[in-house]
């Protein structure tokens, strides 16, 4: 018994900072999450999506334009120990906007590829939501119609075919 309570408590530890999604290692998730195409300026789908993070009542954490990489998280946590997080579950959720310049269509307008990443903070956390759709519907609300309707060139777009 004394060895098993012994070892709980690094374990947790370990298992709780293991599995933590932070602002940088979010990055490491690129390529996992829904992508859409837009034939718009670079300048408005940033301020669009930028905008529709806070919207959706996300936390921005980190806003890098010259990457095209936006970070927010759903709620900054009362429970900030390792330990404590991993007896806790609804430790929120970490999104990510990728945006990167895909392909260029038949009248020379950069395609832009607009990725989604939403991940629960905590890995075990069983009431993690998805904001993926949420983000996608509070970005397209703010871009100009003339940049959200369908375009036949948006099929060129590489990365919603999937590479």
């Amino acid at each position: 018994m004394t060895i098993r309570r012994a070892l709980v408590g690094p374990v947790s530890v370990a298992l709780a900072v293991g599995g933590c999604l932070t602002a940088s290692n979010i990055e490491e998730h690129r390529g996992d999450g829904e992508t859409r195409c837009y034939v718009a300026p670079y300048d408005v789908l940033w301020s669009a999506a930028e905008e529709a993070m806070r919207r959706v009542g996300l936390e921005l954490e980190r806003a890098n334009r010259d990457a095209g990489v936006l970070v927010g998280r759903s709620y900054r946590p009362e429970v900030e120990d390792p330990a404590e997080m991993a007896l806790e579950a609804d430790q929120g959720e970490r999104v990510a906007v990728f945006i990167e310049e895909d392909s260029v269509d038949g009248r020379g307008r950069s395609i832009w590829a607009l990725e989604v990443v939403s991940r629960a903070i905590f890995a075990l956390d069983p009431s993690a939501r998805d904001w993926t759709e949420m983000v996608f519907l509070a970005i397209e609300e703010r871009i100009p119609e003339e940049y959200v309707t369908p375009d036949e060139d948006i099929g060129a777009c590489t990365r919603a075919r999937g590479r």
